[in-house]
C-alpha cells in the first residue's frame, strides 16, 4: 500500500510539472528558412540543438570529411605516436594525385620528405587532398587502415550510419590506384548534418588548437623552396574575405565541394558567451558564396534567438525541490542541492519564470527517504526545460540535467525521540 501511494505522489508531481511545459509566451526555436538540402545548428560545448532541417539524412559531405581525418592526426600527436617534425615521402599514388591540378593539392615530389606540420597546415587551410592522404599513411600505414580508424572513431561517437570510403572526401573516381579495396568506384563519403555537427563538436572540444590553423587566411607552403605554393583558405567567411560578416566572428571550420555534395560548409563562431557550430549541406542558389550566405543567415538567426543561461548552480537549492522528508530521522527533513552547475541556451524571450524543472527521484527517494541518510547521497535527477521549448541534444545526451544530492547526513532518531514525536502527531491530529 505504501508503494502505491508513493508511486501516485510521484506520478501526480510529474504530470503537474509537465503540464507547465505548454507554450506560455516564449518564442519557439529558430525557424529561419535555410536554402540547403540539410542544415543544423548546435552549441559547440553541450551539443544542444538550436536548429535543424532534414538533419538526419545522410548526404555527401565532400572535404568536410577532413575534420574526421584531422581529428585522428591530432589524436596521434597528443598520444605521442606522431611528432610535428616527423617527415614522410609520398608514394606513387599520392604523387600521381598531386600532379592533377584540377584537384585541390600542394606539389609533392617523391624525392622529397614533408613534415607532419606542413602537411597538416596544407590539409586544414588549403584542403589539400594529397597532403591529407600522406598524413593518413603517416598515422595508419595505409589508406585502408586509416579509413578503418575513421569508421571506428565515428562508431565510438554513436554515429552508425556514416558511409566512409576514403580519407579526403573526394569521389572515389578521382583516387585511381589508391582506392580502398571493396569500395564502390563511384562512391563518396556520406553523413548527416547532425552527425557532422557531432564530429565538429568533438574536434573543437578535444583539440581546440585546430582553430589556430582554421582561422589562417593565407600561408605559403614550403616557403623558400621549389615546392613553394600560396595556400588561400576556402573559408571565405574569415575576417577580411569576400563572405565575411562584421557581426559574425567566424574562425573555422571546413568547406566541402564535389559534384554530388554541392556546396557544403561546417562553420563556427563564438558570440554572446557561447560557440556555435553550423552545418550546411548542398546549399541552394547560384552565387559562388551560397554556402556562406546560408551559413550567415542561420548563424545570425540563432544568435538572435538564443541566449546562454546558468539555470542551476552547483550547491544551489532548487525551487520546488529544496528538501525531502526523512522518515524516522533525528531531523524530519534533509536539504537537497545540485551536484553540478547546469548551463543551457534558452530563447531570448525567456525569463527565470519560464524555466521548468522536472525531478525524477532516485530509488528510495520518491516521497520520503528512510533514515539514516548519508551526506551527498544521490536523491534523483533534475531536468531543465523552458515553457514551450523542450531542449534537445546531439545523440540524445542530456546536457540539461543535474543530479540532486543530500546536503548533509541525517542519523536515525532514537526510540524516545520517535515515541514523543508519535505522541505529538497523535494529539495534533485530534485537534
Amino acid at each position: 500500500m505504501k508503494k502505491f501511494w508513493r508511486g501516485l505522489v510521484v506520478l501526480v508531481a510529474s504530470l503537474s510539472v509537465w503540464a507547465a511545459v505548454a507554450p506560455v509566451g516564449v518564442s519557439a526555436a529558430t525557424t529561419v528558412d535555410v536554402n540547403a538540402k540539410a542544415a543544423v545548428a548546435v552549441d559547440a560545448q553541450s551539443g544542444q540543438i538550436l536548429y535543424q532541417k532534414n538533419a538526419d539524412q545522410p548526404l555527401p559531405i565532400a572535404s568536410m570529411t577532413k575534420m574526421i581525418s584531422l581529428y585522428l592526426v591530432l589524436q596521434a600527436i597528443h598520444q605521442d605516436k606522431l611528432k610535428w617534425t616527423d617527415t614522410i615521402a609520398p608514394d606513387n599514388a599520392i604523387y600521381t594525385l598531386a600532379k592533377d591540378t584540377s584537384l585541390s593539392g600542394v606539389p609533392l615530389e617523391p624525392e622529397n620528405k614533408y613534415s607532419i606540420k606542413e602537411l597538416y597546415q596544407a590539409s586544414v587551410i588549403y584542403s589539400a587532398n594529397d597532403a591529407m592522404m600522406l598524413l593518413a599513411n603517416a598515422v595508419a600505414g595505409s589508406q585502408e587502415q586509416f579509413v578503418g580508424k575513421m569508421q571506428t572513431l565515428l562508431k565510438g561517437w554513436g554515429i552508425n550510419d556514416a558511409k566512409i570510403v576514403n580519407v579526403t572526401g573526394l569521389n572515389n573516381t578521382e583516387l585511381k590506384t589508391d582506392r580502398v579495396a571493396g569500395t564502390d568506384p563511384h562512391a563518396e563519403n556520406e553523413m548527416s548534418a547532425k552527425d557532422m555537427a557531432v564530429v565538429a563538436q568533438h574536434l573543437l572540444n578535444d583539440y581546440p588548437e585546430i582553430l589556430e590553423t582554421t582561422k589562417v587566411k593565407t600561408m605559403m607552403f614550403r616557403k623558400g623552396t621549389s615546392d613553394q605554393t600560396k595556400m588561400d583558405n576556402y573559408d571565405w567567411m574569415l575576417p577580411g574575405l569576400v563572405a565575411a560578416q562584421k557581426d559574425l566572428p567566424v574562425d573555422g571550420l571546413k568547406t566541402g565541394t564535389t559534384n554530388l555534395a554541392g556546396n557544403c560548409f561546417t562553420g563556427t563562431a563564438k558570440k554572446n558567451g557561447y560557440r556555435l557550430v553550423t552545418v550546411v549541406l548542398n546549399a541552394g542558389g547560384t552565387a559562388q558564396t551560397r554556402r556562406f550566405d546560408e551559413t550567415a543567415k542561420l548563424m545570425r538567426a540563432v544568435f538572435a534567438d538564443w541566449k546562454k543561461a546558468s539555470v542551476i548552480k552547483r550547491g544551489q537549492a532548487v525551487s520546488g525541490h529544496k528538501t525531502l522528508t526523512v522518515d524516522k530521522g533525528k531531523q524530519t527533513t534533509v536539504a537537497l542541492k545540485a551536484k553540478t552547475t547546469t548551463e543551457v541556451l534558452v530563447p531570448t524571450s525567456a525569463t527565470n519564470k519560464d524555466v521548468v524543472y522536472t525531478y525524477v527521484p532516485a530509488k528510495g527517494f520518491a516521497s520520503k527517504v528512510a533514515a539514516p541518510v548519508k551526506k551527498g547521497a544521490p536523491a534523483g535527477v533534475l531536468t531543465v526545460d523552458v515553457k514551450g521549448e523542450k531542449l534537445a541534444y546531439l545523440n540524445d545526451k542530456a546536457g540539461n540535467q543535474t543530479q540532486l544530492i543530500t546536503a548533509k547526513k541525517v542519523d536515525k532518531a532514537n526510540f524516545f525521540v520517535l515515541l514523543f514525536r508519535g505522541i505529538g502527531e497523535f494529539f495534533s491530529n485530534l485537534f
